[in-house]
């Protein structure tokens, strides 16, 4: 009798630890997935700033293409709107 009740205890213990165990992993799986979406969250922020970066850049230089379409001297346009290279 007390051998049998052992032996129950014993695979109760064994079901616990398995259990527990698959609870750790899928943590970690989480754990994983989460950081991952930050740093997709991350990259997607970089992106937008490049992106609205270039557009700064572009409409930059539409208007100074204005400037000399209506006459205006290059050197006055880099005065009016100066373009920088970084």
């Amino acid at each position: 009798m007390e051998d049998c009740k052992f032996k129950a205890e014993a695979e109760w213990e064994e079901r616990k630890l398995v259990m527990l165990e698959q609870e750790l992993s899928m943590k970690m799986e989480q754990l994983k997935a989460e950081m991952e979406r930050e740093r997709l969250f991350v990259d997607k922020e970089r992106l937008s700033y490049e992106k609205e970066r270039m557009m700064f850049k572009i409409d930059l230089l539409r208007q100074r293409a204005q400037l000399l379409k209506e006459g205006i001297p290059q050197e006055e346009g880099d005065n009016i709107l100066p373009v920088t290279y970084d």
